[in-house]
């Protein structure tokens, strides 16, 4: 089954291929990759993507994928099953340290203690297993002011549709007493809106997808949970106990969250994005708490302001920041003029704040100072943009329409693009050369640079340390946390002291501009020395 795709600056607001999703895509290139680099991925990579999958024996989250990875990490795991799930994770954070002489697997762990963990929810992929809990033949509308048609919507709580040759029928599960009818619940009601034909795998309250022995599946009403379900379950509740006990350095991959950020560094990409520890490694000192990471760095700063969390509630990057209150408020946190201000150079804290919002590269991978126009544009200060559409179920004619609407939007953009950044002083002929007369190149640039913005700030908060520097670091930072650079670290971390200690809880990795190329190793920073992270 396909639709249209439609884009607008490069985001999809459908899939052309309605049957593979996002998770099927992943895997498809990871296959694809791994035959194409002779059989080698980024471990860490493949795992940070694969939490979502489920997965019946926790230890498998790590050992089931030693087999498509670099030999070098591989030969020095060994499954071993009779360890308990928290050791397997903490040794295995160790071994990848050793191995690779970075932290990139700090750069993985992620608050998730008492956080939604974004279960899944079962999916039919069979349309003939999506009719069963739809009338495909009921009254829906696409949007305002458009003619009700007919097409799929979901039927009430409880109701089932039973397909058949001749004419289907309906089944009120809730009253057994009943007989099916030929005639749906929704027949003789007022339209409703049409759904995205993704939609229509999830199930509805009361469904469950279960299988035969033969491993097909289907989907039944009301079977509710079996013993081994139940089992499992309970299982995966005493594990989760057990987890919440690890030290903070370590990974959890077990549990994943909704508020999950995206990881700042690439782990497949061979020349790094920064350098914040410049050209050091790391390496573990001894320690007789097994509990404890000890590390050699050395603490650069500390939060002092502190904006709101930004948790966008999709995984669509917005076409502007209009009616992002939280993201406005971090503007008006991060131009605040302070003394000292380490941004004192050209642009000042307005260039410091637009490279933030994009986690710039570092080095050679920087963005072109002309960009800010970009970022600019995308403040939306004149209230230029519009919430993207909802693609529900459309037809032919509505898929073109939507798409016009598209085109105008993204004329719109180019028009504020060219207002916000003046043009060079130079004669027409040479003024339409220039690159940024040119459409398709703004609009392409201007949506890497919003799926950028999305990336970097998804999930996380702004804050301004006591030096003046402007970062972005987890979501559950706090005013007083440290802000260090570790041996070995592509990027700094934030560290939360531990009350009467001098040791030290990971928060997570941070985006500091203009710590992110080693400027932080330093003489004006301080010597490194011993830091435990519990």
């Amino acid at each position: 089954m396909t639709q249209a795709e439609v884009q607008v600056f490069g985001v999809k607001l459908s899939d052309r291929n309605i049957f593979p999703d996002r998770m099927y895509n992943l895997i498809s290139g990871y296959h694809q990759q791994w035959h194409s680099t002779a059989g080698r991925l980024e471990l860490l990579d493949v795992l940070y993507q694969f939490r979502i999958l489920e997965c019946t024996v926790a230890h498998d989250r790590i050992y089931g994928f030693l087999g498509i990875v670099h030999p070098d990490v591989a030969a020095k795991i060994s499954p071993d099953y009779h360890l308990d799930v928290p050791q397997v994770y903490r040794d295995f954070a160790r071994t990848m340290i050793q191995v690779t002489n970075n932290l990139h697997v700090l750069n993985c762990t992620r608050h998730w203690s008492g956080v939604d963990n974004g279960t899944q929810q079962q999916k039919a992929y069979s349309v003939l297993e999506q009719s069963r809990y739809y009338d495909i033949h009921a009254l829906i509308f696409d949007g305002p002011d458009k003619t009700p048609r007919r097409g799929w919507a979901r039927l009430p709580d409880g109701w089932e549709r039973i397909p058949s040759k001749e004419k289907s029928l309906f089944r009120d599960n809730g009253d057994r007493t009943k007989q099916s009818s030929e005639w749906s619940p929704l027949e003789g009601q007022q339209a409703v809106r049409a759904e995205h034909y993704i939609k229509q795998r999830e199930l509805s309250p009361g469904w469950s997808k279960i299988w035969d022995n033969l491993g097909r599946a289907r989907v039944v009403y009301g079977v509710g949970e079996t013993t081994r379900e139940h089992q499992l379950r309970n299982e995966k509740e005493l594990l989760r106990q057990k987890l919440s006990r690890l030290p903070s350095w370590v990974a959890n991959w077990e549990c994943p969250s909704r508020w999950d950020p995206k990881p700042l560094v690439n782990f497949s990409l061979s020349q790094p994005r920064y350098f914040a520890s410049g050209n050091t490694t790391a390496e573990l000192n001894d320690h007789s708490n097994l509990r404890v990471l000890s590390l050699k760095g050395h603490i650069v700063d500390e939060v002092r302001q502190l904006g709101p969390a930004w948790h966008p509630e999709t995984e669509r990057p917005p076409v502007s920041r209009k009616g992002i209150d939280a993201l406005v408020q971090w503007e008006t946190l991060g131009l605040i003029e302070l003394p000292d201000c380490p941004y004192s150079g050209t642009g000042g804290r307005t260039n410091a704040l637009w490279r933030t919002m994009i986690a710039d590269y570092a080095g050679a991978g920087a963005a072109d100072s002309d960009d800010w126009a970009y970022i600019e544009t995308w403040y939306d200060r004149t209230g230029w943009g519009r919430e993207l559409p909802d693609m529900a179920s459309r037809g032919v004619y509505e898929t073109a329409t939507l798409e016009g609407e598209i085109r105008e939007l993204e004329g719109v953009m180019h028009t504020q693009f060219l207002q916000v950044r003046p043009l060079p002083n130079v004669g027409t002929r040479e003024l339409l050369k220039h690159p940024w007369m040119n459409f398709s190149h703004n609009k392409k640039k201007y949506g890497g640079y919003i799926k950028r913005i999305y990336a970097a700030c998804a999930h996380r908060s702004l804050l301004i340390t006591y030096r003046g520097y402007m970062r972005l670091a987890p979501w559950n930072v706090q005013i007083g946390d440290k802000v260090a650079i570790l041996h070995g670290g592509e990027t700094p971390f934030i560290l939360r002291n531990i009350k009467g200690t001098e040791d030290f809880s990971l928060v997570g990795e941070a985006f500091v501009y203009g710590l992110m190329a080693g400027e932080g190793m330093s003489e004006a920073f301080g010597g490194a020395h011993d830091i435990n992270i519990l």
